[in-house]
């Protein structure tokens, strides 16, 4: 594969909306056996995740939607690359990216099934510089379906 492409890590069917959790380890649970059930990743990949969170967060305070990007530090979960999104009913606390101590109520996870290829980190600098268009980000949280946000997110996400 020459080029990788954010079609190969974006699907509808990974796409969730108005998800209620009562934390966000319930969620990562829920979304980690949403990517096991579909052969994504193997056992222990949302432990592996909550490991990886709980050093280092991924809790971003970012304008009109806030966004934490979990994802597991050992690569070997990981059976087919994917981005799996949780639009979120009612915000569940995340611990603040680099701060580690603050609580940011986030209402959009990213949870990132990666196995570090450069293509793949260019595609998560991608994910990333998103949050910070105020454009995007509306669009994202005006999107009335996950239809509608996965179009989003590949137009905006694509080359």
């Amino acid at each position: 594969m020459d080029k990788f492409k954010i079609e190969d890590l974006l699907n509808e069917d990974l796409i969730f909306m108005n998800l209620k959790a009562a934390d966000s380890e319930s969620l990562l649970h829920m979304l980690s056996n949403e990517l096991q059930t579909r052969g994504c990743v193997k056992p222990g990949y949302a432990d592996a995740v909550i490991r990886r969170e709980r050093i280092y967060p991924t809790g971003l305070p970012t304008n009109i939607m806030k966004v934490a990007v979990p994802h597991a530090m050992e690569r070997e979960f990981v059976l087919e690359p994917r981005v799996l999104v949780a639009v979120l009913d009612e915000p569940v606390a995340f611990k603040e990216m680099g701060d580690g101590v603050r609580d940011v109520m986030v209402n959009i996870v990213f949870l990132l099934a990666v196995c570090g290829s450069s293509h793949q980190l260019a595609i998560l600098q991608k994910i990333v510089g998103m949050f910070s268009d105020t454009d995007i980000m509306t669009d994202i949280k005006q999107a009335a379906d996950k239809t509608a946000l996965y179009q989003i997110l590949k137009k905006h996400l694509s080359d």
